[in-house]
């Protein structure tokens, strides 16, 4: 597996959220667009990259993460950049302390590949967005999961849906799409991305609160 989202945040744009590698600013602006004075919740923010570059944009963020040194190395960048974010330690689905329908976007970058239940963290995701709020979840796709790192064009390592590679869980996009139906969400835009080799590397959906 590519070691894209272990880079520090020096070597991360700031200027567009980065949703899996070679996905840049169009697909930035495709899918998220202009979020001045939204309410943005960043699951999973890491050492918060995807979070510092929505608040330079004009975000009000809400960060979460279940690794005290990422959301250390998260604070560090929010500082360094002179912007206000709120910042959680807690895993994807802990969100008791974000009231109902409170978020204008939420946005998880390959963080949710360390989860195996999907449902508890859209449920969650669900309660805290507001009507009709977007969810955009990018995972590694099982291909690169499971992809020989001498040879990106042979599979490696076998695989079983929802089953751990690793330490991360396989999430195909019948997982995720069945998942965010369960939860009702309607999926609006699904894109599975190559970079350079023959194999897809990233799952990107983006999806829309339905009801209340």
């Amino acid at each position: 597996m590519s070691d894209y989202d272990s880079r520090a945040p020096s070597q991360r744009p700031l200027d567009h959220v980065e949703l899996g590698p070679g996905l840049g600013e169009r697909t930035d602006r495709r899918l998220i667009g202009d979020i001045r004075g939204r309410r943005v919740l960043d699951l999973g923010c890491g050492a918060g990259h995807t979070a510092v570059g929505l608040a330079l944009r004009g975000a009000r963020v809400v960060a979460t993460d279940q690794d005290p040194a990422q959301l250390f190395s998260a604070r560090a960048l929010a500082g360094q950049h002179r912007v206000a974010i709120e910042f959680h330690e807690a895993l994807p689905a802990e969100l008791a302390f974000i009231s109902a329908d409170q978020i204008d976007l939420a946005i998880s970058v390959w963080s949710l590949s360390l989860v195996a239940d999907l449902d508890r963290v859209l449920r969650q995701a669900h309660r805290v967005l507001r009507s009709p709020g977007h969810l955009i979840i990018a995972l590694p796709h099982p291909a690169a999961l499971c992809a020989d790192p001498q040879d990106p064009s042979r599979t490696a390592r076998p695989w079983t849906s929802s089953a751990p590679v690793g330490e991360r869980f396989v999430h195909t996009a019948e997982d995720l799409v069945t998942a965010l139906g369960r939860t009702n969400f309607s999926v609006d835009t699904l894109l599975e991305r190559h970079t350079d080799g023959p194999m897809p590397t990233t799952l990107v959906v983006r999806a829309r609160k339905l009801g209340t």
